[in-house]
C-alpha cells in the first residue's frame, strides 16, 4: 500500500522570498515618484534652496564668519533656531547699473521722507515717521544687494552692464529662548538673494512679512 506522508509546509526563507518579489515593483515605484519629483525641481532653483537653507543654518548656529560669507543684511542670530524654505520666487535680472540708480534714488527718497517728517505737524507726525523707516530700510535694502555683488563676485570684476539676478523666497525661521518666551515662536519672513555671473548666491535682506520694504527691481 502506498502511503501518503504530509505536505511539506514552505520554508521560512522561501516566504521571505516570495513577499520580497512581491513587494519589489511597489518599492521600484516609491523610488521612480521620489526621483522624478526631484527631477521636477531645477538645478538653478535647488542651487537656490541650498544657499537659503546653508545661510538659516549659519544664523541658527551662530556662525559669524559663515554668516559674513554668506550674506550682506545685519541680523540679530541670538533667538534663531533654525528654520526651512516655504517658497522660492521666479528670478530677476537687472544691470549693475540699474541697480547702483535704485539705490541712489532710495537715498533721495529717505532724506526727503527725514525732512518732511521734521517739520510735520503733530496730527500725522506718526505717519510721516513710518515713512522714514519704509525708505530707511528700502535704502539700506539696496546697498546691501550692492554689496552682495561685490561678495559674490569676489573674483571678477563687473562692468555696469552686467546682469544680476535675484530670488525672494518665504522662509519660516523658528525662534526660542529667554527674550521670545516659555515656547518658540515661527515667523513667516522674506528673504532675499542675489547673484552676480559666475558668484554665488548671497543673501541682502531678511524681514518679517509685514516689515519687507517691498524694493523695486530686486
Amino acid at each position: 500500500m502506498l502511503q501518503v506522508g504530509p505536505r511539506c509546509a514552505p520554508s521560512r526563507s522561501r516566504v521571505v522570498s516570495r513577499s520580497r518579489a512581491h513587494a519589489l515593483p511597489a518599492f521600484i515605484l516609491l523610488a521612480v515618484l521620489v526621483i522624478s519629483g526631484c527631477a521636477r525641481e531645477p538645478e538653478e532653483v535647488r542651487e537656490v534652496r541650498l544657499a537659503a537653507n546653508r545661510y538659516v543654518s549659519a544664523l541658527a548656529g551662530k556662525d559669524l564668519a559663515e554668516i559674513r560669507n554668506r550674506a550682506t543684511c545685519v541680523v540679530a542670530v541670538q533667538s534663531v533656531q533654525g528654520g526651512n524654505v516655504l517658497r522660492i520666487g521666479p528670478g530677476r535680472h537687472l544691470s549693475v547699473a540699474a541697480l547702483d540708480s535704485l539705490a541712489s534714488g532710495a537715498s533721495v527718497a529717505h532724506e526727503k521722507a527725514e525732512s518732511v517728517w521734521v517739520h510735520a505737524g503733530s496730527a500725522d507726525r506718526e505717519a510721516r515717521f513710518q515713512e522714514v523707516r519704509r525708505t530707511g530700510r528700502l535704502e539700506v535694502t539696496y546697498r546691501n544687494a550692492a554689496r552682495a555683488v561685490a561678495l559674490s563676485s569676489s573674483n571678477s570684476l563687473l562692468t555696469s552692464a552686467a546682469q544680476l539676478e535675484t530670488r525672494m523666497l518665504r522662509v519660516r525661521i523658528r525662534y526660542a529662548g529667554s527674550v521670545i518666551g516659555p515656547k518658540p515662536v515661527d515667523k513667516e519672513m522674506v528673504l532675499r538673494l542675489l547673484k552676480a555671473p559666475s558668484g554665488k548666491w548671497i543673501a541682502f535682506s531678511l524681514y518679517t512679512a509685514e516689515d519687507d520694504p517691498r524694493p523695486d527691481g530686486v
